[in-house]
């Protein structure tokens, strides 16, 4: 016979095992890696509309910035975050989906390219370059590569090696128009900044959602 005592008992027991599931699924999800940004599943996916309690369409074109540095063949920093897609970057979206158009003004094709910056100062719509863009020791601006992720996305991605002998941090990224001057499209200060030691290599996976 279970007496009201053993059934309580057992409901307890249970409270305490979803406690510390959850608790431990927090600590994973939150994760450090060595000292830079979250521990980020390339799976994972983030629903604007729902975060910022919109419906189900999510503005359009929204950038998120994946960041990841390979120290010695390992994984050291993986970060994943929004970025800020510039006034001038707004104006090249809307020239180009108009291209053809009555009207319509010129749409640059010089190529999509990806800076690294060591500045930290907060990005702005109203930015027009990136300071302290590097531009030696492999860290230079550099060609993208566009490869389709949806039907209503793509990314353009690109992995810089530093030749240099000393370690740099890397605090923003920036994507052009053009292999120097040029546009700037987006930008991103990263939440965590990102070491990047001689020979290590950084790879910056943007993806554009529209």
């Amino acid at each position: 016979m279970v007496t009201r005592g053993a059934v309580g008992g057992w409901r307890m027991i249970g409270l305490i095992v979803l406690l510390a599931t959850t608790v431990f699924a927090y600590s994973v999800a939150t994760k450090p890696s060595n000292g830079g940004g979250n521990v980020v599943s390339v799976s994972d996916t983030y629903n604007y509309a729902e975060v910022q309690g919109g419906g189900n369409k999510a503005p359009s074109w929204i950038g998120i910035v994946q960041v990841l540095v390979v120290h010695n063949g390992m994984l050291v920093y993986d970060t994943l975050q929004h970025n800020t897609i510039t006034n001038t970057g707004e104006a090249i979206i809307s020239a180009c989906t108009a291209r053809g158009a009555t009207s319509a003004p010129a749409c640059a094709s010089g190529g999509v390219y990806i800076a690294l910056s060591t500045d930290a100062s907060v990005t702005s719509p109203t930015d027009l370059t990136c300071a302290s863009e590097l531009a030696t020791n492999g860290l230079g601006r550099s060609l993208g590569t566009f490869s389709p992720v949806t039907t209503n996305s793509h990314k353009i991605s690109y992995t810089f090696t530093n030749t240099g002998t000393t370690p740099v941090t890397i605090t923003k990224v920036c994507m052009f128009d053009a292999a120097s001057g040029g546009s700037l499209f987006a930008e991103d200060v990263l939440s965590n900044t990102a070491s990047v030691a001689p020979n290590d290599q950084i790879t910056i996976n943007w993806t554009f959602t529209h």
